[in-house]
C-alpha cells in the first residue's frame, strides 16, 4: 500500500511462485484491481514472466509427515468429529459438550510462522508499507491470512503515518489493527501508544488465546510497537539520522504472565 491515495496490491493463497510481494506489487502497478486469490493469482504472475517453480523444502516436508503422524495435530477445526483425535475428513458436532478450543494458538515461537511487515519513509515524506507472510503451518486449505487484508496486516496514510501487524491473524482481521493504529495516530496519539491501544482492543475480547504485536510509525519519523502474548517482540529500525547500521528493537510484552 502507497500513502498518498492508499493504493493497494495483494495476492492471496499464491502458489508456485516465490517472489509474492513483487507479484502484490504487479497488481499495484499493473491493475485496477485490488487483491487477487488462489489459481488466477498464479497466472497472473505467470503471465507477467515470474517463475513457476516447486516451494516445498526437505525441512516442510518433514515438518508435514510428522504432523500427519501425529493424526493432523494441532489443527484448526473445531466442532468437529474426532477432530482432536486423528485426520479428516471430519463431520460436524452437534453436541451440547461441543466447544472450540484454540489453546495450541498460545504456543507460538519464533520458528512457527514467517510474517514479515516493513513500514517506509522517504526524505520526501512519502510512506509505503508492505507484508509477506506463509501463513500458519497445518492451516485449512483455503484460509487467507490477515496479512493481505488492507488495514489489517498493513495501513498507511502518509499524512499520519503507517502501521504493520502480525500474530494470529484469523483474529486480528476481524479488528483491522494497522488501520486503527493510524487513525488513533491521526487522533494525536504517539505510534507507541496507538499500537498499544490498538492491540488492546483486540486483547480485552481474546485475553486468553490470542498472541500478536503491532509496529507503528509516524510521518515524522517517530516510531513504537506493542505486543502481546509472547515474551518479547524483536523489531528492526534503520534511518538516515542514525548509524547506517539496522538496529533491533526488543520489546517486553504484556499477557506473557504464564509463558
Amino acid at each position: 500500500m502507497e500513502g498518498g491515495r492508499q493504493d493497494t496490491g495483494a495476492v492471496i493463497q499464491l502458489k508456485s511462485v516465490r517472489e509474492a510481494s513483487k507479484v502484490a506489487r504487479a497488481v499495484l502497478e499493473h491493475t485496477y484491481h485490488t487483491i487477487l486469490v488462489g489459481e488466477n493469482a498464479t497466472n497472473f504472475a505467470i503471465s507477467l514472466g515470474f517463475e513457476s517453480q516447486p516451494l516445498s523444502s526437505e525441512r516442510s516436508k518433514k515438518i508435514y509427515e510428522a504432523w500427519r503422524d501425529n493424526n493432523c495435530q494441532p489443527n484448526y477445526w473445531k466442532n468437529m468429529v474426532n477432530s482432536t483425535k486423528k485426520c479428516g475428513p471430519y463431520t460436524p458436532d452437534f453436541s451440547e459438550d461441543s466447544s472450540p478450543s484454540r489453546k495450541f494458538a498460545r504456543k507460538s515461537h519464533r520458528f512457527d510462522h514467517d510474517t514479515i511487515g516493513m513500514i517506509a519513509l522517504d526524505s520526501a515524506g512519502k510512506m509505503a508499507v508492505g507484508t509477506s507472510t506463509n501463513g500458519k503451518n497445518h492451516k485449512i486449505p483455503g484460509r487467507s491470512s490477515d496479512s493481505a487484508i488492507p488495514g489489517c496486516g498493513g495501513f498507511v496514510d502518509e499524512s499520519v503515518g503507517g502501521a504493520v501487524a502480525t500474530g494470529d491473524g484469523d483474529i486480528m482481521m476481524r479488528f483491522s489493527p494497522a488501520f486503527l493504529a493510524v487513525e488513533l495516530m491521526r487522533g494525536g496519539m504517539s505510534p507507541q501508544k496507538a499500537a498499544e491501544v490498538s492491540l488492546n482492543r483486540i486483547t480485552t475480547k481474546y485475553p486468553d488465546s490470542y498472541s500478536g504485536a503491532i509496529v507503528a510509525a509516524s510521518k515524522d519519523g517517530e516510531y513504537g510497537a506493542a505486543c502481546y502474548g509472547i515474551k518479547k517482540f524483536p523489531y528492526s529500525v534503520r534511518d538516515s539520522q542514525q548509524s547506517s547500521k539496522t538496529r533491533v528493537i526488543e520489546v517486553e510484552c504484556t499477557g506473557n504472565e504464564n509463558l
